[in-house]
């Protein structure tokens, strides 16, 4: 709780932070009101003009402890065991303009993590393991476009590619993304909200395996619900400070059945953003930081992109 109020302070902060005889100036060279919203984790409310093409490059590293009950047949706890989890995100997004409101955009995203697991006692093991979490085709349309009343409004639908192993029948498999995002700019601040909702059908999390005569697992359809809000501030020159909070609500399998999970991270950063005539181009570092227990607590984010 403690956590949260000092989130929402910050974020008044922010909004505070330049004096009013300002906020006209910051309005107009503010790098996201030209065009160029430049974003950690939600997704910009803006499409690419006809003809340009935007491309992205970010990694993010996240750590996390956690301590796990560890109970016998009997459902009586023998001990506990403590995770020391490390995961790596790397992101590829590319975008293109099409018309004067459509794009067309490509998402993709793999993750590797490296697990220690230490039990009572001296027991330790190592899991390390990789794959590509996401793969996304998805079509955008400009809803609105910002004017003095209207807020910049873009919804996207998008095709999730099925990520299983073939020979295996596990893993993710087809689904739909729709995501709606909004921005405006509100005096020396831009404010961007977002909201959306995916889902995959029939996935599963292990094999049928002939040895020990254990049947596939049952299929089920996984559902993720995703939220968020947030604040960008032009600094000197072309910096710019960002305050984002993202959060998910979303399914998971665990012995073979259906759980619900849910994820909150605040990300506060700062964001180097270079215009140019013709191009421009952007890289920034981020700090994610979970609000929740079942969220990674500490991270780092690093944002690179340029559009031409």
């Amino acid at each position: 709780m403690r956590r949260q109020v000092s989130l929402w302070g910050l974020l008044g902060a922010l909004v505070l932070l330049q004096p009013a005889s300002q906020l006209a100036c910051a309005a107009e060279t503010a790098p996201a009101a030209q065009g160029t919203a430049v974003l950690f984790e939600l997704p910009e409310a803006e499409n690419q003009a006809v003809g340009r093409t935007r491309v992205e490059w970010n990694y993010t590293f996240l750590r996390d402890n956690f301590l796990t009950h560890v109970f016998n047949e009997t459902q009586s706890q023998t001990g506990t065991r403590s995770q020391h989890r490390k995961t790596h995100l790397v992101t590829w997004r590319l975008k293109r303009g099409l018309t004067k409101r459509n794009q067309a955009e490509v998402e993709l995203v793999y993750k590797a993590y490296r697990q220690h697991t230490h039990g009572d006692g001296d027991t330790h093991d190592r899991n390390d393991d990789g794959d590509f979490e996401r793969l996304l085709l998805g079509w955008s349309h400009q809803l609105w476009v910002e004017s003095a009343r209207t807020p910049a409004v873009r919804l996207r639908a998008g095709v999730l590619v099925p990520r299983r192993a073939e020979t295996e029948g596990i893993g993710q498999e087809t689904g739909v993304d729709l995501f709606a995002a909004s921005s405006k700019q509100v005096g020396g601040v831009r404010v961007h909200g977002t909201v959306g909702f995916s889902m995959t059908f029939e996935n599963h999390d292990h094999p049928a395996d002939p040895i020990f005569n254990t049947q596939i697992s049952k299929g089920h359809d996984l559902r993720a619900f995703s939220y968020g809000i947030g604040l960008t501030h032009p600094l000197r020159g072309a910096w710019q400070a960002n305050l984002e909070l993202d959060g998910r609500a979303f399914d998971a399998i665990e012995l073979n059945k259906r759980v619900h999970e849910s994820e909150l991270t605040a990300i506060p950063g700062v964001i180097y953003a270079a215009q140019r005539e013709a191009w421009d181009w952007w890289m920034g570092i981020g700090l994610p930081i979970g609000l929740t227990s079942d969220t990674d607590h500490l991270g780092v984010s690093i944002r690179t992109g340029a559009r031409f």
